[in-house]
């Protein structure tokens, strides 16, 4: 009875070990991703910021333009014409994109987009891709009108653009002009 106990031990341990090595190499984790894309943190700077989900479906978050406490709903001729009418400064003006549009669809929104607001005076123009949170802070640059590249621009020259402040920005230059 003993010779058949030591190969049912043999079959247990040698199950034991493998379940083990399973388990041990499973729970190893790789390096957190880094996401270098470059991020938007000048909402304070914001003149106007609107949402734009389609021509037909847009929403202007500020100034606020709510009427009896709900946002109203602007298509594209309507949001030109508010926009003519709001007293407010052109420094920047900033849309989010409500929806995830394939790459040339989100690159001809954020063209006309840049054409439109610089039309009506804005000097910087930044378009950003929504994400979970409402504020706009911390959202993905899709465009930035400020960076000579256009749509396709380089991470690097994105995100310091995109992290320093205006006024910061502003500084800089007046200091590298001297």
């Amino acid at each position: 009875m003993r010779s058949t106990m030591k190969p049912i031990n043999l079959f247990k341990f040698a199950g034991c070990l493998f379940v083990m090595c399973v388990v041990l190499t499973g729970c190893e984790t790789t390096a957190p991703q880094v996401d270098n894309r470059p991020r938007f943190y000048d909402t304070a700077s914001a003149s106007v910021i609107l949402r734009f989900n389609r021509w037909d479906t847009i929403n202007m978050l500020r100034p606020d333009t709510r009427e009896g406490g709900f946002l109203p709903i602007f298509n594209r001729v309507d949001i030109e014409r508010e926009l003519k009418q709001q007293r407010t400064d052109r420094r920047l003006a900033v849309v989010v994109f409500g929806f995830l549009f394939p790459p040339d669809i989100e690159a001809q929104y954020a063209q006309e987009w840049d054409a439109l607001l610089s039309e009506q005076g804005f000097k910087r123009v930044v378009i950003l891709r929504a994400g979970l949170a409402r504020d706009t802070d911390g959202l993905l640059v899709v465009h930035d009108s400020s960076i000579g590249g256009g749509h396709e621009q380089t991470a690097v020259a994105a995100a310091k653009s995109a992290v320093l402040p205006t006024t910061a920005r502003a500084n800089a230059a007046n200091s590298s002009s001297r």
